[in-house]
């Protein structure tokens, strides 16, 4: 029974289609053309969306590895001047003393560097999600533009 609704309803549409004016076809036509239309005008905002959120991570990426770089050198240099200022103590007790103020400094340092860190990277992430964000929003509108 299944089969021949199945046939009844592509005789229906055949007959559909071979009686359809030009006028009729042509309106068709045109309605599916301006929506691949709509559809291509779409995808390509979201590609420059991809391109510009890839843009401000790699900006972002940049910015940290930068940043990075001159806090490893810094704590190098400030490493080897404690290492010098160490071998030339007089006493036990200096060279103590020494160290510790260089490893209480280094940990204060760090946990900067890692609020920094943290900083951008939340930074860089709200920037380079804001274009995609602003793709979907876009797409959640026009699939419920369509709702009936």
């Amino acid at each position: 029974m299944t089969a021949t609704k199945k046939t009844a309803n592509g005789a229906e549409a055949f007959e559909t289609l071979t009686t359809m004016s030009p006028e009729v076809f042509k309106e068709g036509y045109e309605k599916v053309a301006e929506g691949f239309s709509a559809v291509a005008d779409f995808q390509k905002g979201s590609m420059e969306a991809v391109m510009a959120s890839a843009s401000v991570f790699a900006k972002g990426v940049e910015k940290l590895t930068s940043e990075q770089s001159a806090f490893v050198k810094a704590a190098f240099e400030e490493g080897m001047a404690t290492a010098k200022a160490a071998s030339t103590t007089n006493n036990v007790q200096e060279t103590i003393d020494l160290n510790s103020e260089f490893f209480r400094g280094a940990v204060e340092k760090n946990l900067g560097q890692f609020n920094k860190v943290s900083d951008i990277c939340i930074e860089t992430t709200k920037d380079a999600v804001e274009p995609l964000t602003a793709r979907y929003s876009e797409l959640v509108e026009k699939i419920q533009s369509y709702r009936p």
